[in-house]
């Protein structure tokens, strides 16, 4: 076999598990499930009754209690989501911009994944409702994201 055939033998093997690694990475960045859902008392402040409400990708859909004086913290799994923020600001405001966290591990470093989590953190301000709304049209370079991922929403009520 000539030294040519073997590079380029060497590379289309390379390229094969390349290929089904990032497929593989798509399938699983794509979904639109967490680890969890919705963690309440992550922190807690001892001197009042406010605490830090972590919600996750599977929390979707759900409505979540929260007293007044409490931070919801949304950590959504892809870069590509797009926090809209609340409904309704002065029952639910948005403190700060929604930020890229630290890529985890299980993702490669591979550009256009969008596999690193995003983080947007609110403070229930005033007894009433409010939605955090997020949406996203891409599920990974060059992948469309289907209906049910296109979408994120929960209702927050504030006591």
């Amino acid at each position: 076999m000539s030294s040519l055939a073997r590079v380029h033998r060497g590379f289309a093997a390379r390229y094969a598990l390349v290929c089904a690694l990032f497929a593989a990475l798509i399938a699983g960045c794509g979904s639109t499930t967490a680890s969890t859902g919705v963690s309440a008392g992550a922190a807690t402040d001892t001197s009042s009754a406010a605490s830090v409400l972590v919600v996750r990708d599977d929390a979707n859909g759900k409505t979540l209690d929260v007293p007044a004086g409490s931070t919801v913290q949304l950590i959504l799994a892809s870069s590509y989501w797009h926090v809209a923020g609340s409904s309704a600001p002065a029952v639910l405001r948005q403190d700060g911009a929604t930020r890229v966290l630290p890529r985890p591990s299980t993702c490669p470093n591979i550009p256009g994944l969008g596999c690193a989590p995003v983080q947007t953190q609110f403070t229930a301000l005033t007894p009433g409702t409010a939605s955090i709304t997020a949406d996203r049209t891409t599920c990974g370079e060059a992948r469309n994201c289907p209906p049910g991922q296109q979408h994120f929403a929960v209702t927050v009520v504030v006591q």
